[in-house]
């Protein structure tokens, strides 16, 4: 059974980028660009993973995450942002990424759980 992963991210070409490059290698993505998107991709929960941006335009990366914890309550989560860590989250991903290194902490972390 393929590990089902949600991304959350305002920015289209984010989406397209992970999606491609994670349903590559074997993943189901669920995405979302606005809470609306969310509440709908929320209807396919339990995830295995949650990989959201740090910084959403519309809510807070805590009020994201509270949303999806209600249906996957151990979800791991991988924070995505342009800005540097500041060793902020334990698992972080800064944009720009690499396909590669994106692959790898995803295994990584799915692994983990």
């Amino acid at each position: 059974m393929s590990r089902k992963i949600l991304v959350v991210d305002d920015e289209a070409l984010i989406l397209t980028a992970i999606d491609r490059a994670l349903t590559k290698v074997g993943y189901v993505l669920l995405k979302a660009r606005t809470m609306q998107e969310l509440d709908a991709a929320l209807a396919h929960a339990p995830f295995d993973l949650l990989i959201t941006d740090v910084h959403m335009e519309e809510s807070s990366v805590e009020d994201i995450i509270c949303r999806v914890r209600r249906s996957s309550p151990s979800v791991p989560v991988l924070y995505m942002s342009g800005s540097a860590n500041n060793g902020q989250f334990r698992h972080f991903v800064e944009k720009p990424f690499s396909i590669e290194g994106l692959r790898c902490i995803v295994k990584d972390m799915l692994d983990e759980s």
